[in-house]
């Protein structure tokens, strides 16, 4: 089964990441892993002043920040069967796009774990993956 791992780069995708290591035989041996970071796009009326070039060193940049991390937990974590999809747009629909584009059966995802309060307010990535995706999704808290 392909399993994405969505990551951000914060304590919550460390958290995600130690979850799945622990279970390794359901969510690593035999599978494979997608780890998909959305980097949150430029908007159009900055992206029209400064060249493709710049632009794609921008995305390049605020990739590796929180890829590189990631790679080198999941090498401590002695995990490597791995690729890397990196995004860049609206987190939770690109999340969703790339289970559906890779045909994944299950999305990983570490959440803040605001309750339903927080959400009603504040709105969350992993609150929009679970309602408006067809994969299954496991929040990890």
């Amino acid at each position: 089964m392909k399993i994405i791992l969505a990551v951000d780069g914060s304590a919550y995708t460390a958290k995600a990441l130690d979850y799945v290591a622990t279970n390794r035989a359901m969510f690593v041996d035999g599978h494979e892993l997608i780890a998909v970071h959305v980097c949150t796009g430029i908007p159009g009326h900055v992206t029209r002043h400064v060249s493709k070039d710049v632009v794609d060193d921008y995305y390049r940049d605020e990739q590796d920040k929180v890829l590189g991390p990631v790679k080198e937990k999941l090498a401590a974590l002695a995990i490597s069967n791995y690729r890397i999809d990196a995004r860049h747009g609206h987190a939770a629909k690109e999340i969703i796009a790339s289970a559906t584009q890779n045909g994944a059966g299950l999305i990983v995802m570490g959440t803040h774990g605001h309750g339903i309060f927080g959400r009603a307010l504040m709105g969350s990535v992993a609150t929009k993956v679970v309602a408006e995706s067809d994969t299954a999704v496991l929040l990890v808290r």
